[in-house]
C-alpha cells in the first residue's frame, strides 16, 4: 500500500503542474481576468497539491498493522483518500473550465480527504507502542 501511495501522490504532483501549466496558458492576463474565478482555480490548484502530498507522505511513513481491524481501516482511509484525489482533479476541471464557479466536488473533496486521513490516523495509531516509547525516552532523560 505505501508503494502505491507515493506512486500515486508523485502522479498527483505532476498533476498539479500540468494544472499550473494549463492555468499559465489558458489564463494568461491575470489582472483582467474576474478575480473570483482566479482565487477559484488557484484554491483549486492548490488542492491537488495537498492531495499529492497526503499521499507521498503515507507512501514514505505508512506501516500497516498487524491487526484485522486496523488494517482494514488503513485500507478504507486509502480508498477514501484516492476518491478524495479524484474529486479535487475533477473539481479544478468542472469548476475552473466548465461552470466557472463553485460545485460541491471541491467541498465532497476535502471533506473526504479529512475523513481519509482520520481512518488512517485511526488505524495506524498504535497507543501501546507510544507508551513504551515514552517509557523509554522517560528512561534515557532520568539517566
Amino acid at each position: 500500500m505505501a508503494w502505491f501511495h507515493l506512486i500515486f501522490g508523485f502522479l498527483l504532483f505532476v498533476t498539479f503542474t500540468i494544472t499550473g501549466r494549463f492555468m499559465r496558458i489558458d489564463f494568461p492576463e491575470k489582472e483582467e481576468m474576474d478575480q473570483f474565478l482566479r482565487v477559484l482555480m488557484r484554491s483549486r490548484h492548490i488542492y491537488i497539491l495537498l492531495s499529492a502530498l497526503i499521499h507521498m507522505a503515507l507512501g514514505v511513513y505508512a506501516q500497516i498493522r498487524p491487526r484485522a481491524w486496523r488494517k482494514i481501516l488503513q485500507f478504507a482511509g486509502s480508498v477514501v483518500l484516492t476518491t478524495s484525489s479524484l474529486l479535487l482533479v475533477w473539481a479544478f476541471v468542472v469548476e475552473s473550465y466548465e461552470i466557472h464557479g463553485f460545485s460541491a466536488f471541491s467541498r465532497y473533496g476535502l471533506y473526504a480527504a479529512l475523513a481519509g486521513v482520520g481512518l488512517h490516523v485511526i488505524g495506524g495509531l498504535d497507543l501501546a507502542r507510544l507508551a513504551d516509547d515514552r517509557q523509554a525516552t522517560t528512561r534515557k532523560i532520568s539517566r
